[in-house]
């Protein structure tokens, strides 16, 4: 099952399109982070300051650098900030589930193998797989770009203990699997691909929207609008004192309800006509 679920996914052009665009995207922004906006917050790009407008912006500094390793925010993002690696990781995982019922083929998997937990199971197993890989590729992205960065810059220096690059780097792995988790089980549920892209999109919009219409009204982001997926994987990725929930809480909270959305995906799948 997990063999042939691989093999339908490494098999399907949409997801090496979605892969590219992912990689693309995420460097395009790396190297923006890294080299445009702390020249644009210094003044050397416009010849003015733009601190008032970013705040600022030490590419040197701990913070900074550490930041700049997370794949799926920015130096500069908030709790619920998107990325183009995070819309990516989600439909990978929905990718996953749906494109059986584009093209016909869970009825022959359900031929074959009747339970359909089972059949649940092979694509939970082949999206974790797929998701820890394309991880590994965005976690390695964000670090050459800021070591090449670093070492292009006389001014900059790396300066993140290899003990916190490590510990980062697994913490992106694992949100990053849990999100495409959570992407495989909205597309179980919806079945379409394009209401199931629908559905992560307004989803990932959503968030960020509802946090800034919390905050405007009660002068903060309340704790329940930090519970979001989105704000959970970035407090999981970042563990730093300024977040919240620290890694030790954020990332079994998001665990959590990737555990609660795919226990009702497999609910449905069991009960519904294929």
């Amino acid at each position: 099952m997990i063999r042939a679920e691989l093999l339908k996914l490494t098999t399907v052009t949409g997801t090496w399109v979605a892969v590219g665009i992912g990689a693309a995207g995420l460097l395009l922004t790396q190297l923006l982070a890294v080299t445009f906006i702390p020249a644009l917050a210094s003044g050397d790009v416009r010849g003015v300051p733009a601190q008032s407008e970013l705040g600022a912006v030490d590419p040197g500094s701990l913070e900074f650098q550490a930041a700049a390793l997370n794949p799926l925010g920015s130096v500069l993002g908030s709790t619920g900030s998107i990325g183009v690696a995070t819309i990516v990781v989600m439909v990978l995982g929905l990718l996953v589930a749906t494109t059986d019922y584009r093209f016909g083929g869970l009825v022959t998997t359900a031929l074959a193998q009747p339970r359909r937990l089972r059949i649940l199971g092979g694509k939970i197993t082949a999206t974790a797989i797929a998701a820890a890989a394309l991880a590994v590729v965005f976690v390695v992205i964000c670090l050459a770009t800021l070591l090449i960065t670093a070492a292009a810059l006389p001014s900059i220096e790396f300066v993140v203990p290899v003990a916190q690059v490590l510990g980062i780097a697994a913490r992106s792995v694992a949100v990053i699997v849990l999100l495409a988790l959570l992407g495989l089980a909205i597309g179980v549920l919806v079945r379409s691909q394009l209401a199931g892209v629908l559905v992560v999109i307004a989803l990932l919009v959503l968030e960020p929207i509802v946090q800034s219409i919390a905050q405007l009204v009660t002068g903060t982001v309340p704790v329940w609008a930090q519970l979001l997926p989105l704000s959970l994987g970035q407090a999981a990725i970042a563990d730093s004192a300024n977040s919240v929930f620290p890694a030790i809480i954020a990332l079994p909270a998001l665990a959590a309800i990737v555990i609660g959305v795919t226990t009702a995906s497999g609910a449905v799948l069991r009960r519904r006509d294929l």
